[in-house]
């Protein structure tokens, strides 16, 4: 198997073991908090098992070597997983995954502010059209508390920006190991705000099962732009919205509005046709 195969697969697998995350944390039905809590802690174990496994011995070099900038990438990531936890709890998974599915254009927007990296074209294109269906999604939202859960969703999205652009400006940080900071940062907000933190047994594995996945799926995608372009990476994508919203309708049975569906079309295949270009525009 050659390093671009191995790459495209690595990517496939990171982002279809991630798909039913939010499903999972939807059927624990727990305070928001408190699931942010028991995530933290089970998200933090799996990773320093992923990280035993890889490193061994090297585990604890591995850990001390991502340094100040590491642990500021992981308290960034932790805050991004702790609003994509509450944006779930205030309003539709499906809606939130349309929002946070805008990731790789707002890597492309946050890169030309902090790096300098113009976009091209195109991609400004996409993200015009990407931000007007957003908007379409959004505008449906007539209750407070789906608003709320739809400006979670925007600052998940917004900080993974952000994340993900000084990771490729600090590229001898090792993220892996940073995510056990993310976890310990998760858990920390869950203790601080948590009304209570106890869950049901049936509770309880869900955010087991879903903590294990995640940090499965952070570490493979975080590995597989070793072997093939970020843009190729971005292209699986829009598919982990598409897995995770028809799973939150067949599951969960959300329905959606018109705007959400129309403004989700619009941002979906957005996504796909830009990801497809810019995966074509890096071979050649």
């Amino acid at each position: 198997m050659n390093n671009h195969l191995k790459g495209l697969l690595i990517a496939f697998f990171g982002i279809l073991v991630l798909a039913p995350e939010g499903i999972l944390v939807k059927l624990a039905n727990a305070d928001s908090f408190t699931v942010l809590f028991w995530r933290g802690i089970f998200f933090t174990i799996s990773i320093l098992v992923i990280l035993l496994i890889s490193y061994r011995t090297r585990t604890l070099d591995e850990i001390k070597g991502i340094g100040k900038r590491g642990i500021f990438l992981g308290f960034l990531t932790g805050f991004g997983g702790a609003t994509f936890i509450l944006a779930i709890h205030y309003t539709s998974l499906a809606k939130t995954l349309v929002i946070i599915s805008a990731a790789p254009l707002m890597v492309a927007l946050v890169s030309f502010i902090l790096l300098g990296e113009k976009p091209k074209l195109f991609t400004w294109l996409a993200m015009l059209i990407v931000f007007t269906g957003i908007y379409i999604v959004m505008s449906g939202d007539t209750s407070g508390l789906n608003l709320k859960g739809s400006l979670f969703a925007l600052a998940s999205v917004t900080t993974g920006g952000f994340s993900f652009t000084l990771l490729r400006k600090y590229k001898e940080v090792n993220m892996v190991p940073a995510m056990a900071v993310n976890g310990l940062f998760i858990t920390l907000i869950g203790l601080l705000f948590a009304e209570s933190l106890t869950l049901s047994s049936q509770s309880m594995n869900y955010i087991i099962i879903s903590s294990i996945l995640v940090a499965i799926s952070f570490s493979l995608i975080t590995i597989a732009p070793r072997f093939i372009p970020a843009p190729e990476v971005a292209i699986f994508f829009p598919m982990g919205t598409v897995i995770g919203t028809f799973l939150a309708w067949l599951i969960l049975k959300e329905e959606l509005s018109s705007n959400a569906i129309y403004g989700g079309v619009v941002v979906i295949l957005t996504l796909f046709i830009h990801s497809v270009y810019s995966a074509r525009q890096s071979k050649n």
